[in-house]
């Protein structure tokens, strides 16, 4: 098969992981502000404003290299 057509496939692929990246960090940053109302909500709730044991508060951007 000729390269181009692996380079083609692979500069999709590529162009696709991009995009899913991009969506990944738009719905991080939308859950931190969700978190943030909640936390802000807490207190009206009568919710004691400490988190959960064990719950992460630190959420990491995937990555990808090639």
């Amino acid at each position: 098969m000729n390269k181009e057509v692996y380079r083609f496939a692979f500069d999709e692929a590529n162009a696709e992981l991009s995009q899913i990246v991009g969506e990944f960090e738009q719905l991080r940053l939308r859950k931190e502000r969700v978190e943030k109302v909640v936390e802000a909500l807490k207190p009206l709730a009568g919710v004691d404003p400490q988190p959960a044991t064990g719950e992460k508060k630190d959420s990491q951007s995937p990555s990808y290299s090639y």
